[in-house]
């Protein structure tokens, strides 16, 4: 333990020596029961989804395992009542096929089928789990055990993994795996051997095949780490990125076999039918760029390039051509390009400055504040206010020292950010920047890193001194806590503002750090501060996680209420199909009151009434939209109210039926 009392890095060989196993055994032995007391607590979080596309998502693994099936089968219909889509799918030869690649339903079937909707939430539990000890080898291979350490910690403790483990999203699944080819191609990288090292990276890009049939945009590692072999792993190596390339196709072809079934578009990225909402030729132009620029990538060996100009102009003028560069490119594409700085400090800094679309749960305030479900929806410094700290690693990148693990790092950062950016996109349903998940990871690496330079800097601290700073933190976060309850006003910036302030000092700290790195009194005020955003980070992400679960466990109350109160051969349209996972479950069928044209409208609930089963219009807005259709006077105005006192006249608990059912339908 030397070397780490010391405040130096491992290498690679260090890291495999007699001297650290007890180290590697310890905290792997401590990760593993932390990772079954993940699976554990999946069991006790509400089985329902959190927003629309969990619903999906349960549709997609319910289907697989009941009836091997790609599509959503509903419950028994009509003969002639038309096929109903819901949000986020498509009707393709008379089947719903979900927009989302097929791969999570096979995959989640089994554990659906072992444990019902607590096995999806197992599945991501044991995918978070997994997440945290990839981090873990990851900063160990890359740095060393007490740096792995700490990115092990914060990831679990200060990033919205948590938000993401015991839901129906497959984001930490898609996560874990991912993680899982970037050890492989670190492992790639510190191979001798050439083939075995090909063999590795293929094996990183077969992860990467894996994960696209869960999450399309996990296709992002792929450029990620072929940028980093080339460029600061292993430039001479012209063998591995197509090896990689090799890896990578039995998971494209995967991808688009399955979408051609469904959709009948072979192609890996594709969201729909060519007509579709969600469609990949929007990027055909990025992602032709991306590949020539990767090609040139392995056709030119760019460290004996650097070296030759180096020795014949110098390094200063190789900053200055690409600096050049950079700003003849940024003028000449200077509106996209203002548009993705634009975007990127919007989802970065202030997502409250985006004119988000409506949906469900997503509205602003009487203030102008962007909500979700009542909570203000967050930028990516406001989840992770410590985000400054990765300025340390930085600045020591630009200074030649730890390149090649900084550019890994870095680039697993930037690149969702600005994939993201291109659009603005601002993670929908959600309290946070969840596509931002795949950079916490390695934000957290680095964050770790600069944590132990400020620890070695700073000297002996006394342990009174850190509980006092997190305690400090703790009392802070609350009175925001109640200043945000008591006023409307003031609740969004609350939640919000100090984490800019918070950030703010951090940054101002770190850069006193880096130029005076032998100043004692700036190390420990760093150090401190440094705390301060870790605490804060914490409480922020277990408060957003407390809301979430709260929020399931008040739609899991509805969706039972609902379920024992409606008759199990109905039609409910809706637009909130959240509330009604238990009625289908019990075989209630679904018509998006916004997803289906007039004429098919008609039709369903024609057929539903001719075949004397009950048809139901869940709240006003429902009943509102699809009312033209039926005609004047066929919905009976009285409204019919599920537990109105339980629930509080909830605008989700009340139904209409028609003027013809009134005296069948009752509620």
């Amino acid at each position: 333990m030397g070397a780490i009392a010391a405040g130096k890095f491992m290498t690679t060989a260090d890291y495999q020596t007699e001297a650290f196993k007890a180290p590697v055994v310890a905290d792997q032995r401590i990760l593993f029961a932390l990772g079954v007391i993940m699976a554990l607590a999946a069991f006790l979080a509400p089985p329902s989804p959190f927003i629309i596309d969990g619903g999906v998502y349960l549709d997609m693994a319910r289907s697989m395992a009941d009836h091997g099936a790609l599509h959503i089968v509903a419950a028994d219909a009509p003969e002639d009542a038309p096929a109903l889509a819901k949000y986020l799918t498509h009707e393709f030869g008379g089947k719903i096929f979900p927009q989302y690649p097929s791969g999570y339903a096979i995959l989640a079937a089994p554990f659906y089928m072992l444990f019902g909707v607590h096995g999806l939430m197992l599945l991501n539990a044991i995918g978070a789990g997994l997440s945290i000890w990839l981090t873990w080898r990851a900063a160990a291979k890359l740095y060393d055990v007490e740096t792995a350490r700490i990115a092990a910690a914060l990831l679990c403790l200060a990033t919205f993994l948590l938000n993401y483990s015991f839901s129906i999203w497959p984001h930490s699944l898609t996560l874990a795996i991912c993680l899982a080819a970037v050890n492989f191609a670190i492992d790639a990288a510190d191979e001798k051997d050439a083939r075995q090292r090909s063999v590795k990276f293929a094996l990183a890009g077969a992860s990467i095949g894996v994960a696209i049939n869960i999450r399309v945009d996990a296709i992002l590692f792929a450029p990620i780490l072929l940028v980093w072999m080339k460029l600061f792993a292993r430039s001479h190596d012209r063998i591995s990125p197509p090896a990689f390339l090799v890896g990578l196709i039995p998971g494209l072809v995967a991808a688009s076999l399955l979408n051609d079934a469904k959709f009948g578009v072979f192609s890996p990225f594709s969201y729909g039918p060519v007509d579709g909402a969600a469609r990949s030729d929007a990027y055909t132009l990025l992602m032709a760029a991306g590949a020539a620029a990767l090609v040139a990538l392995w056709a030119i060996d760019f460290s004996k390039l650097y070296t030759i100009t180096k020795q014949r102009f110098g390094a200063q003028t190789i900053y200055l051509s690409i600096a050049l560069a950079g700003y003849i490119a940024a003028v000449a594409l200077i509106d996209p390009f203002k548009d993705v700085l634009y975007g990127v400090y919007v989802l970065t800094f202030d997502l409250q400055a985006h004119n988000a679309y409506r949906q469900d749960g997503v509205e602003h305030n009487a203030y102008g504040h962007l909500l979700y479900w009542g909570y203000p929806k967050k930028a990516f410094i406001q989840s992770l206010p410590y985000l400054p700290l990765i300025l340390v690693p930085c600045v020591g990148f630009l200074r030649g020292r730890n390149i090649r693990a900084v550019s890994l790092c870095l680039l697993a950062i930037a690149a969702p950010i600005i994939f993201y950016a291109l659009n603005q996109w601002h993670g929908g349903g959600s309290y946070n920047m969840r596509y931002f998940l795949p950079a916490t990871p390695f934000i957290a690496i680095l964050a770790a890193v600069a944590f132990r330079r400020l620890a070695c800097a700073a000297g002996d601290i006394d342990r009174a001194h850190i509980l006092a700073t997190i305690v400090g933190a703790a009392i802070f976060f609350q009175a925001m806590q109640l200043l945000g309850a008591n006023s409307e006003r003031f609740f969004a910036p609350a939640a919000l503002y100090p984490q800019w302030a918070i950030a703010a000092v951090c940054t101002f700290t770190i850069i006193i750090f880096v130029r005076k790195p032998h100043s004692r009194r700036v190390a420990r005020i760093a150090y401190f501060c440094a705390l301060v955003t870790f605490a804060y980070a914490g409480l922020v992400n277990l408060a957003d996680e407390a809301g979430n679960e709260k929020t399931r466990a008040q739609q899991r109350a509805m969706s039972i209420a609902i379920a024992q109160t409606l008759p199990p051969d109905a039609l409910v349209v809706t637009q909130l199909p959240v509330t009604l996972v238990d009625a289908e479950e019990r075989g209630v069928n679904l018509m998006i009151a916004d997803r289906v044209s007039g004429d098919d409208a008609l039709a369903a609930v024609s057929a539903y009434e001719r075949a004397g089963r009950c048809v139901y219009f869940q709240n006003p807005m429902a009943r509102d939209i699809v009312a033209p259709f039926l005609g004047v006077g066929a919905i009976d105005p009285e409204p019919r109210w599920v537990a109105p006192q339980r629930f509080d006249h909830n605008s989700q608990m009340v139904f209409y039926t028609l003027v013809s059912q009134s005296g069948k339908c009752e509620i």
